[in-house]
């Protein structure tokens, strides 16, 4: 495993903001890398999502990843995320896996969806919206900012819920 602590992870139970590294998205493909070692003869599809995927973007220091498969392959790739150091939560948006460091540092979150679940193709589609639309994506980083401001730790479960007007309205969902 790639040590990213130097640039990758925030303290489970705060809410901070970081500047764009572009190291971001040379640790997702990194990721890529381990996780189809570890699954060569599956098919899936594998995005980089989130805010650390969108260049010149702030974002918490977390690698969102989403990753697409046939329902039959679901149990084999739990079972080999787990094998690669991933915490399974559960089902969410699609199912969620993530990785700590240090035992409370997060650095990984990767959500596991069936083929075609349209949770994945909106998160892929909000992504694009913001790497073409330079407006946009300022005004997200603004929101994303007050919403750390005013929430500071204490509202971390309530950032998401935050952002999620903002992230219907710029991208209709692909349903």
């Amino acid at each position: 495993m790639t040590d990213v602590s130097a640039f990758l992870g925030l303290r489970q139970a705060t809410l901070a903001l970081a500047p764009y590294d572009p190291r971001w998205a040379e640790a997702f493909a990194a990721e890529v890398f381990l996780i189809r070692a570890a699954l060569p003869d599956i098919n899936f599809e594998i995005e980089h999502i989130g805010s650390t995927a969108v260049p010149g973007l702030p974002a918490k220091p977390i690698l969102d990843i989403a990753m697409s498969a046939d329902a039959n392959h679901v149990p084999r790739i739990a079972e080999a995320l787990v094998g690669l150091g991933y915490i399974d939560r559960g089902i969410r948006s699609g199912r969620l896996f993530i990785r700590l460091q240090n035992g409370d540092v997060r650095t990984h979150n990767l959500h596991l969806y069936e083929a075609g679940d349209p949770d994945c193709r909106d998160q892929v589609a909000f992504r694009e919206a913001l790497r073409a639309d330079p407006k946009l994506c300022d005004r997200y980083a603004a929101l994303k900012q007050d919403l750390v401001d005013r929430l500071g730790d204490a509202g971390r479960a309530r950032y998401a819920d935050g952002k999620t007007d903002f992230v219907r309205t710029a991208t209709p969902p692909a349903r």
